[in-house]
């Protein structure tokens, strides 16, 4: 369970997006019945700057251009009742859009993010990062490339990478928003980057270009699960 306080500003432009917030956060787990710990709660307060950047032909419909989305945070964080210490939050997301000729066209994405902190310092669940689902790591539940807990249950990792490429191209020349797409993902999150290995997801799907944005339906392949998983999606995320 998490539970947000945030009072900040907004700016919104065609081009860029800025974000500026201080947020209390506090987040519960529950008991760990396997290892017989009780619930534990986090609380962090910390200011914030969200920022994003656009340079496309079309936000809608991007063909060409790139994206760029920075998030940094840093402040107090700790187990309450516990000990208490400074953190800080980065990640970061770059998207490229290209056309390659003959009506193919390229996507590729590049995602990392790091949580900075002394090991004695707890911070929330919900300031870790997770990998899995429609745009991140396809084949995989959403958010399930992550660590696990002495529970087995999953929670957020300290570091996170994945990456992307895509090529689509239109599959008729008398239906031009109809496009078929290959695609490979990569990547997880975990607590140490000595632990990381990447999930690797494969496969194909259908794009229909509609005017609020493209609907996407993909097949792809898990390698690490050896298993099948449908995703559907609309929009773009940035």
């Amino acid at each position: 369970l998490s539970q947000r306080l945030r009072l900040g500003r907004t700016q919104d432009t065609p081009r860029i997006e800025r974000l500026y917030f201080l947020e209390l956060l506090r987040s519960r787990q529950d008991d760990l019945p396997a290892t017989g710990q009780g619930p534990t709660t986090a609380m962090a307060l910390s200011g914030n700057l969200h920022w994003v950047w656009r340079d496309l032909d079309s936000v809608v419909l991007p063909t060409r251009g790139l994206t760029v989305a920075l998030q940094t945070g840093a402040g107090q964080a700790g187990q309450v009742g516990g000990q208490q210490g400074g953190f800080g939050r980065f990640y970061g997301r770059v998207t490229g859009y290209l056309p390659l000729g003959q009506r193919w066209y390229g996507q590729a994405r590049l995602e990392a993010g790091q949580i900075v902190r002394r090991d004695a310092v707890i911070v929330p669940d919900a300031l870790g990062f997770r990998a899995g689902g429609d745009d991140s790591v396809r084949g995989y539940a959403y958010r399930s490339l992550a660590p696990l807990d002495a529970g087995g249950g999953t929670i957020s990792g300290e570091s996170l990478l994945t990456a992307s490429v895509e090529l689509a191209r239109p599959i008729l020349d008398n239906l031009p928003s109809v496009w078929g797409a290959v695609f490979v993902d990569a990547g997880r999150a975990v607590n140490h980057w000595r632990d990381y290995s990447p999930a690797v997801g494969w496969g194909a799907g259908i794009r229909w270009r509609s005017p609020i944005g493209p609907l996407r339906i993909d097949l792809a392949r898990a390698q690490e699960l050896q298993q099948w998983r449908l995703h559907l999606s609309v929009g773009i995320a940035f």
